[in-house]
């Protein structure tokens, strides 16, 4: 089942990296004489990237704190990743925590009592080689806009 997936997720990858060289290579070139690379580069040209989140080691997820009152908000904290919000239901993510002086999170809450309340606790209680020492509690007063070390 493992090897399945990892399998699923390298054909994924690899269909995402070939998809534009393919579509390129299907379309008519505008001009006679234009190579494959050049209908690929055309191709390519609309697609814009994007952040969609970390999705590396420091990627490990070690919390996650939903806004109950507005369930489509919700931050994930990650083992050496920072803090990340979506408020789309994770359709696009913003990092929140990149100016602190750790990037690595164990814990995430946001108060019941108000959603603009969000405290963070960084370092993890397994520390790893992939993620350094944290350095204490922070909250945040403005949903993850600014962050005071308490």
């Amino acid at each position: 089942m493992a090897f399945q997936s990892k399998f699923q997720r390298f054909s994924q990858r690899l269909a995402s990296l070939l998809l534009p060289l393919a579509l390129a290579a299907a379309l008519p070139g505008p001009a006679q004489g234009q190579s494959a690379s050049e209908r690929a580069a055309a191709a390519a040209s609309g697609l814009e990237f994007r952040e969609l989140g970390p999705a590396i080691m420091g990627g490990r997820v070690s919390d996650l704190a939903v806004v109950e009152s507005d369930p489509r908000i919700f931050y994930v904290g990650l083992g050496a990743g920072g803090v990340w919000k979506t408020t789309n239901d994770g359709m696009t993510w913003d990092p929140v925590f990149d100016d602190q002086p750790t990037a690595s999170v164990g814990a995430v809450s946001v108060a019941p009592s108000n959603p603009n309340h969000v405290w963070v606790g960084t370092g993890e209680p397994a520390n790893r080689q992939s993620s350094p020492w944290g350095v204490g509690v922070f909250k945040s007063t403005d949903a993850g806009g600014t962050w005071t070390h308490v």
